[in-house]
């Protein structure tokens, strides 16, 4: 058995204690106590990497990387989820490069006392630094690909909020438009909205501009298309809240609104409906 093989069967077989060793030195330079499970957890998370690292030392960088990959995915797939606040959370990382340093030191004396050449020590050493960068690299892809899927979320609700379908009468409603009206706002509006302004049966709908802030020519183009989709449908629009530096904004974008029915503001357009 040549020495990378002793030292790898002897990281299996001492796992255990190694890992929790390290986890006692990671605890006590936290500044906030964790329950016993997530203890544990971490116990038995670095017990796995270390098994993990035993069982792969004799593969190449490259094998190594889409095993670990694998690996990682999986274990964390199964990882309970815990809520730790912002503070809570950069307190569990502040003693991450000491807990680093701290396990490779570790490391380095089973190294030597295994019989393993400076070269291997070195190797054992790398290996170990290649494999927590790739969890690091690991667990900030996953957290992005979280955030994104949060902020579309977050996204989907203020868009469906801001276009909220409003009855003023039995066959009139206003759909007033809040924020910015982009290409996700209008696409809602014509997936979602006109079906349900055609469900309630509304033959005259009130579009309010009032808490648009500018009209660009993409904007007035997307306007334009829902106004006619409205229309071959049965359904009469009144555009309000176009205020003077708006109107002046959708003269610049060389679309013609001058024979959609526009209205200063809300008052007006239901007072000439019930002309």
């Amino acid at each position: 058995m040549n020495p990378i093989e002793r030292f790898s069967e002897y990281l299996i077989e001492h796992s255990d204690t190694i890992s929790k060793e390290i986890t006692d030195y990671n605890v006590k330079k936290l500044e906030i106590d964790l329950p016993e499970e997530i203890i544990q957890q971490s116990i038995n998370t670095n017990k796995a990497f270390l098994e993990f690292l035993g069982d792969t030392l004799n593969l190449s960088k490259e094998t190594v990387a889409e095993k670990f990959i694998k690996w990682y995915k999986a274990r964390q797939a199964n990882r309970p989820e815990y809520q730790f606040s912002h503070d809570e959370l950069a307190s569990i990382l502040k003693p991450y490069a000491e807990t680093r340093l701290q396990l490779i030191e570790m490391m380095t004396k089973i190294s030597i006392a295994e019989g393993l050449s400076t070269k291997e020590v070195v190797f054992v050493n790398n290996r170990i630094s290649y494999l927590l960068d790739l969890s690091i690299t690991e667990t900030m892809i996953e957290r992005e690909k979280l955030a994104n899927e949060e902020n579309s979320r977050n996204q989907k609700i203020i868009t469906e909020l801001s276009s909220p379908i409003v009855p003023l009468a039995e066959d009139m409603a206003i759909l007033p438009l809040i924020g910015e009206f982009d290409y996700e706002r209008s696409d809602h509006i014509m997936t979602y909205v006109i079906p349900q302004i055609s469900e309630l049966r509304i033959k005259n709908l009130i579009i309010d501009f009032s808490g648009i802030a500018t009209i660009d020519a993409e904007i007035a183009a997307r306007i334009f298309n829902i106004n006619k989709v409205l229309k071959l449908i049965g359904i009469e629009t009144m555009l309000t809240g176009i205020r003077p530096e708006l109107a002046v904004d959708v003269i610049n974008t060389g679309i013609d609104f001058s024979k959609l029915n526009t209205y200063g503001t809300v008052k007006q357009a239901i007072i000439a409906y019930g002309k």
